[in-house]
């Protein structure tokens, strides 16, 4: 005889199939309704990982599709699923009402979903996702908020990278507020992205996966736990907008050649000294630099030191999000140009002690 299913956890299994009714009657009356407005003004169509849960094992059953009034028909959330376009995953934590069953201990499939260009995923393990091959082809932008701590939805699969397939139309993650440790190969799928939050995880290097994303112009990887940039400029040479804040970062040497660079934000970091700023000073696009919350605020005349390491280019530079007022600008001028009177007078000095070499090589050479 088959094994008893415990009280509760036939209770529960009724109530999957109540759920699905629902869904279709609710669906069937007001989807087409929801979709047509959605196409108006983008908004997402919210489900629980027990609907979606429900959904999936329903579609396994040989069942009528319907009970005969065609208002719990499958065929209503199968459709509405076909069309919506931003959808998003709430979960929770503990247990699924009375029931042993642990919210995220329920997998679902996503196949159904054939035109999702926006996926958020919140407060569910995003291991118990499966079958994304049809929003991998058509996700432009997905946000996963409490629900990884790898990257990897797959972590035991065993196909090399480059053998699995790529999020073919995604542009923009928001993986913010994870428990992430590290940025492993799996990020090379997302070859396409251009702009990725990283930020409020656990991170403390950037790793060396993400030079493979040659779109990407906006990182933000604030709070987190980064102490060094050594050779970023090897890892994100297109990136344009940089978020760092929040960080145990004291020196900047290693983004000394991202030429591409326009915003960079430093603020609440541990910078101590304008010399600092010499690694960024150089980088011809950078117009934006935040340094609020660093420790280099306490020195007399931060602004100035801190924008005479942009030379010229100093009156142009927004520091703490405002350009140097005209008596700064006076000051960076004129310190500029005692600056270059100095190195200029250096070099002479250098060159006339060369040239003093010179003629006493010529003159020993005479006699020899």
């Amino acid at each position: 005889a088959p094994a008893e299913i415990p009280k509760k956890e036939r209770i529960f299994f009724q109530e999957v199939h109540a759920i699905v009714e629902d869904l279709a009657l609710k669906l069937g009356t007001s989807g087409e309704k929801w979709l047509q407005s959605a196409t108006k003004k983008p908004k997402y169509f919210e489900f629980t990982p027990v609907e979606l849960y429900a959904i999936t094992e329903r579609m396994k059953l040989a069942e009528p599709t319907t009970n005969g009034d065609g208002k719990t028909d499958v065929a209503n959330y199968v459709e509405f699923l076909h069309n919506v376009r931003n959808l998003k995953i709430r979960g929770a934590r503990g247990y699924v009402g009375t029931s042993n069953i642990i919210w995220n201990s329920l997998p679902f499939g996503l196949n159904l979903c054939k035109n999702v260009t926006a996926l958020w995923i919140s407060d569910f393990d995003v291991r118990m996702i499966h079958d994304l091959y049809s929003v991998r082809s058509t996700c432009k932008r997905i946000v996963i908020h409490y629900s990884m701590k790898k990257l990897s939805v797959k972590p035991d699969e065993m196909l090399p990278i480059e053998n699995q397939e790529k999020w073919s139309s995604l542009e923009e993650t928001d993986f913010s507020f994870n428990e992430l440790e590290e940025i492993d190969e799996s990020i090379s799928l997302l070859n396409l992205v251009w702009k990725m939050n990283l930020s409020h995880n656990l991170l403390t290097n950037i790793g060396d996966h993400l030079q493979h994303l040659t779109m990407l112009t906006e990182l933000n990887l604030s709070h987190n736990a980064i102490e060094d940039l050594d050779m970023w400029y090897t890892k994100l040479g297109n990136v344009k907008h940089l978020y760092l804040a929040g960080n145990k970062i004291s020196a900047l040497n290693g983004l000394h050649k991202l030429y591409s660079l326009e915003f960079l934000d430093l603020a609440d970091n541990i910078v101590a000294s304008p010399d600092e700023i010499r690694a960024v000073g150089t980088l011809p696009c950078l117009d934006h630099l935040i340094l609020q919350g660093n420790p280099v605020q306490q020195v007399i005349e931060y602004r100035i030191k801190v924008l005479e390491h942009f030379g010229e280019r100093a009156v142009e530079v927004k520091l703490d999000s405002r350009k140097p007022d005209q008596r700064e600008a006076d000051t960076i001028s004129v310190r500029l140009a005692l600056r270059k009177a100095r190195e200029e007078k250096e070099e002479q000095t250098r060159n006339t002690a060369l040239g003093i070499d010179k003629r006493t090589k010529l003159n020993l050479s005479i006699f020899f």
